[in-house]
């Protein structure tokens, strides 16, 4: 169906309710990395639809499998069987870090993430979990009090609605580029994580059932753990029998480096939580448990679009071409090749102050003085303008400073190839110096 843009606007604003956000611009076709708008313009998008078609758009094998299965059955309720789905749960169990066997099914990842808590208290006989500064796991009344430090993302969202949110324990997170304690890495001997510790035991109200973690902290700014902070956590967990609960809703699937982003160090979490790529395009999430934390009462949890075939046999087609094809090796390699023209553009600004990985889950954090490393929010968001119009779709994160961040984020599909890798750095070096000319 065709509509112009300004229809489309004024459409939306009569009849829809977004809290999310809302960008003056559509797309309505979309082939790999290469999407149009409703008034044809061309952009290479560089976030893989905010990281949900990690293989890009328009993957004949996943239309081909969700096709196949509209023709068989377009939807079983999740209390009889369902062919996708229990094979889904199988190749999971087979290629899952660890010991992680079994998966519950949910639709949105805030879903997955309560599903966690559940699993989590059931298993512990505890009530609290532990969260970190600029970390994010939903926006569900369970999950709220889990996200963010940030006046606009938490707690204006939360007022009016105290009487839902029980509060957790949020203490710093991992950020060795504005570390909160004031140490450098690795002389620190990981003391942001053996603080997690200490929480544990001293810091809450109750007995702890878990800790939740990002292995990159993605709407928080981009921000990945240390080396070794993610195997001493779960060292420390295990031994004050807490479940590690590691968030890999935006990680998982190739996106930064290896399949899930728990297997960088090998790491073996009590429960994992999935969603955004899980359905190749398609709504599904779920939270994969060990034996021991797979263990519900009867009707506790549950959805009725939990595990939908559609979505299922798509996200069946999608990890069989990123196995088939070692994907998460070319993400690997293209993460080095980005992250090694931007950490040389970086030398040649004033306003780049950190570039991380791993993989492709790239930020570039702007600061307006190297030195004091105060926050660039004008430059940031002029630098994703200046990329819109020459046709380069980034993302922006960074809530704990500033409502809008600071952080340019890049995340195409794991597919990308080198001459779109380079279309894609060139854009940014040429709108990072009209930046800095305007604000000069």
């Amino acid at each position: 169906m065709a509509i112009s843009q300004k229809e489309m606007l004024k459409l939306s604003k009569q009849h829809e309710i977004k809290c999310m956000g809302s960008e003056p611009f559509s797309i309505v076709w979309g082939k790999g990395l290469k999407v149009k708008d409703a008034e044809g313009k061309q952009y290479l998008d560089a976030i893989s639809a905010e990281w949900v078609l990690n293989l890009g758009y328009g993957q004949p094998e996943i239309i081909e499998a969700a096709k196949k299965q509209l023709d068989q059955v377009e939807f079983v309720t999740p209390v009889l069987g369902s062919v996708p789905r229990v094979l889904l749960a199988k190749k999971l169990a087979d290629i899952a870090p660890g010991r992680l066997k079994k998966i519950l099914f949910a639709v949105t990842g805030g879903g997955a993430c309560e599903g966690a808590m559940h699993l989590a208290m059931r298993k512990t006989g505890g009530q609290e979990f532990i969260c970190f500064y600029d970390a994010f796991h939903g926006r569900t009344f369970g999950t709220i009090p889990l996200s963010y430090t940030e006046p606009t993302m938490y707690e204006e969202c939360k007022q009016g609605l105290e009487r839902y949110l029980a509060k957790q324990t949020r203490i710093p997170n991992f950020y060795c580029y504005r570390c909160h304690y004031g140490l450098t890495y690795p002389e620190c001997d990981l003391f942001c994580c053996r603080f997690v510790e200490t929480t544990i035991k001293h810091a809450s109200d109750s007995k702890v059932a878990g800790v939740f973690v990002e292995p990159v902290q993605a709407n928080g700014g981009q921000i990945p753990a240390p080396k070794g902070y993610l195997p001493l956590l779960q060292k420390i967990c295990n031994e004050n029998n807490v479940a590690m609960i590691v968030d890999e809703v935006q990680t998982a699937f190739c996106r930064c480096g290896e399949f899930w982003a728990s297997e960088i160090e090998k790491v073996s979490p009590d429960l994992l939580v999935l969603g955004k790529s899980f359905g190749a395009g398609l709504p599904l999430a779920g939270t994969m448990a060990t034996e021991e934390y797979s263990h519900l009462r009867q009707w506790e949890y549950g959805f009725t679009e939990i595990g939908h075939p559609v979505a299922c046999a798509a996200s069946l087609a999608m990890i069989e071409i990123m196995r088939r094809e070692r994907l998460w090796e070319n993400s690997r390699r293209m993460g080095q090749f980005m992250s090694k023209r931007l950490n040389e553009i970086a030398e040649n600004t004033k306003t780049i102050g950190d570039v991380r990985g791993p993989g492709l889950m790239i930020g570039v954090e702007f600061v307006k003085n190297k030195r004091t490393k105060k926050p660039a929010f004008q430059e940031t968001a002029y630098v994703m303008e200046k990329a819109h119009e020459l046709g380069v779709i980034f993302g922006r994160s960074g809530p704990a400073y500033g409502s809008f961040g600071n952080v340019l984020k890049m995340k195409p599909a794991v597919t990308l190839k080198e001459e779109e890798a380079t279309k894609i750095i060139d854009v940014f070096e040429e709108s990072v110096k009209l930046a800095e000319k305007k604000y000069a």
